[in-house]
């Protein structure tokens, strides 16, 4: 994203690299430490196709690591937050809360200000 443009939405920067149906399950299940190729994909359910694309999307940006791990005869990957992508944690969190809030409001009935029609101020 062009940084000129950033001031427009910042938010839109994030949303590019955390984005989409997969990342943020990923992500999540990175909080609680590293993973293998196969617990992710057990754990998020998804294609190993997509599962590998997305992990390389997150790769690229700089958010998470991979890194072979020797154990016995067995040489496998474990995934997990980088420096950089630890900053990410904290935004997690809050968006993790404000969607199990929404999610108790819609659930107890109550109405959502993305379904009431907007005014103007």
């Amino acid at each position: 994203m062009d940084v000129d443009k950033m001031h427009d939405c910042p938010v839109l920067a994030t949303i590019q690299v955390i984005g989409g149906k997969w990342k943020p399950r990923i992500l999540w299940r990175l909080r609680d430490g590293a993973a293998t190729f196969g617990e992710l994909r057990r754990i998020v359910g998804m294609s190993e196709k997509v599962l590998q694309e997305n992990l390389l999307a997150l790769r690229r940006n700089g958010v998470i690591s991979r890194t072979p791990v020797k154990g016995g005869d067995i040489v496998y990957v474990e995934y997990r937050y980088t420096d950089y992508g630890l900053s990410l944690v904290p935004v997690l969190d809050a968006m993790g809360s404000w969607g199990m809030a929404h999610a108790a409001k819609e659930r107890d009935g109550e109405p959502s200000a993305a379904r009431a029609p907007r005014r103007r101020a």
